[in-house]
């Protein structure tokens, strides 16, 4: 009864924080980044078993100083602001708290929050931070065989702004999207316990609705394939390979080519991670690096990413 009343509690107080959602700033500029989805591994996605409660922290950190057109490199170009970034680099950091209501129902709760954005413009950098989003998730298991190490489930959630920040910065630098949105996943699972291999093909498409400052960022569908194999008795192998597809922004329900700010494209990351397995907690860390990119126009495209996640999984 006391997780639950601390449950319901994280989620009001979640809910009371997006009443601060707001944006005074009405520039747009900053580079748009592609291929920066956070992912946290293999662990932080399938179903709890009933009255089991999982705590994740996970932490990432990525830099980009190389610009694209298409999927050729391309030089800076100083005379359009929105490509007159040096580099960029984001910290990024999320908490996750999931419980299972049943064996084949989960709740999760999600907050994001940003230490830095940074983009170097040359004579001065322009930085963000702070809380980016509380977002709320339910899964369901469709379809689950012990015999045939199988599983398949779906999710759907929420997500709320938290965006306090009030310094006039530009859009793409803000911690938060200052826009609600909507996820909706997959999760396909096999096992082969006698080599303990797993094979796992998750999906998860993002949508964004417009912001106050009548900014749309492009939805997001990202598919990725996991397989881990264990190494020793406490120490998992993962390779990942990801596919990245991100529509264009809009601003006052347009694309802003003619302005020169392009975003959106398509990209392939490869990412080896290890996992440690010690008692109840689980410590994973990750290396992101995308192997092709595809941008829309001229943009600002990721050099790579890494990544730490801590989770504890415990029964009440």
């Amino acid at each position: 009864m006391k997780l639950f009343k601390l449950f319901y509690l994280f989620i009001i107080i979640a809910f009371l924080s997006s009443e601060l959602a707001y944006s005074q700033c009405g520039c747009l500029g900053g580079a748009a980044v592609g291929g920066l989805t956070p992912i946290g591994g293999t662990a932080n996605v399938g179903l709890l078993r009933e009255d089991y409660f999982r705590a994740s922290l996970f932490y990432s950190y990525a830099y980009g100083d190389k610009f694209f057109s298409g999927d050729e490199p391309a030089t800076k170009d100083i005379e359009q602001q929105y490509r007159n970034v040096s580099h960029y680099s984001t910290h990024f950091s999320s908490l996750l708290l999931g419980y299972g209501i049943t064996e084949n129902l989960t709740l999760e709760v999600e907050l994001g929050y940003f230490p830095q954005k940074l983009q170097d413009y040359g004579t001065k950098d322009e930085t963000g931070s702070g809380l980016s989003h509380a977002s709320f998730y339910g899964k369901y298991n469709l379809y689950n065989s012990i015999v045939n190490e199988l599983e398949f489930t779906i999710g759907a959630g929420l997500k709320l702004p938290l965006d306090i920040q009030k310094e006039n910065i530009p859009q793409h630098v803000k911690a938060s999207t200052g826009a609600y949105g909507v996820s909706f996943q997959a999760f396909l699972h096999k096992g082969f316990k006698a080599n303990d291999i797993h094979l796992f093909l998750i999906n998860r498409t993002d949508y964004n609705f417009e912001n106050k400052n009548e900014y749309q960022y492009g939805s997001t569908i990202n598919t990725s394939f996991y397989i881990t194999k264990g190494i020793l008795k406490s120490l998992t192998g993962i390779l990942e390979i990801r596919n990245e597809i991100r529509m264009k922004d809009k601003f006052k329900s347009e694309y802003q080519e003619d302005a020169g700010m392009f975003t959106g494209g398509y990209f392939f990351h490869f990412a080896p991670q290890l996992n440690y397995t010690i008692g109840q907690f689980n410590f994973s860390v990750l290396f992101d690096y995308p192997i092709f990119q595809y941008y829309y126009g001229h943009q600002l495209g990721n050099n790579y990413s890494i990544g730490l996640n801590v989770s504890w999984l415990t029964k009440f």
